[in-house]
């Protein structure tokens, strides 16, 4: 089984962690990278559908998976770890990227997204691993002092381009 390059992307509710996910597949599928993601959505509950396979879940079922003809889906009862997570990925599809949005407190390579109330929630972090810190373009300039030192602080590079990201990763991968 490949070994998949795993990539935390971290940060505070709403500061943009999902979209940078997506511009991060575009970029690194048009490089023939191929992605998986992972998301924590701890706080929130599953909502079930009048599909059979929640249904057979909503009955009892502790797991049921459902093949469509361009995707399968797993639905599991069973808490799961990020690691359990990962290597069922990792079986499953052999991707080159595991993008885990969330999981604050694991401690793989990290990127975080900047928001403007990160200082005050810094312990909520485990920023072991911490590779770079992304801050969208519309609020570089606004919060550049704060970024500068940010970037000293935590002996990182703060970026704001999807493409610079991209190169980052490439020339700075680290071998496990």
């Amino acid at each position: 089984m490949k070994k998949s390059r795993i990539i935390q992307i971290v940060g505070l509710s709403n500061s943009g962690k999902t979209k940078l996910i997506l511009d991060m597949i575009e970029v690194f599928e048009k490089h023939n990278l191929s992605v998986a993601t992972v998301k924590s959505a701890k706080g929130h509950a599953l909502s079930s559908s009048d599909k059979d396979s929640d249904k057979f879940i909503s009955q009892g079922a502790i797991s049921s998976a459902i093949s469509f003809s361009n995707v399968t889906q797993i639905t599991t009862t069973r808490k799961t770890t990020l690691s359990e997570l990962i290597r069922n990925i990792q079986s499953l599809s052999e991707p080159d990227i595991i993008l885990v949005e969330g999981f604050k407190r694991e401690g793989y390579e990290k990127i975080l997204v900047w928001s403007e109330d990160f200082k005050e929630n810094i312990d909520l972090f485990n920023l072991a691993n911490l590779k770079l810190v992304y801050c969208q373009k519309v609020r570089y300039n606004k919060y550049l002092v704060d970024l500068i030192k940010l970037e000293e602080n935590l002996s990182t590079v703060v970026l704001s381009d999807i493409f610079d990201i991209y190169s980052y990763l490439i020339d700075n991968r680290t071998e496990d």
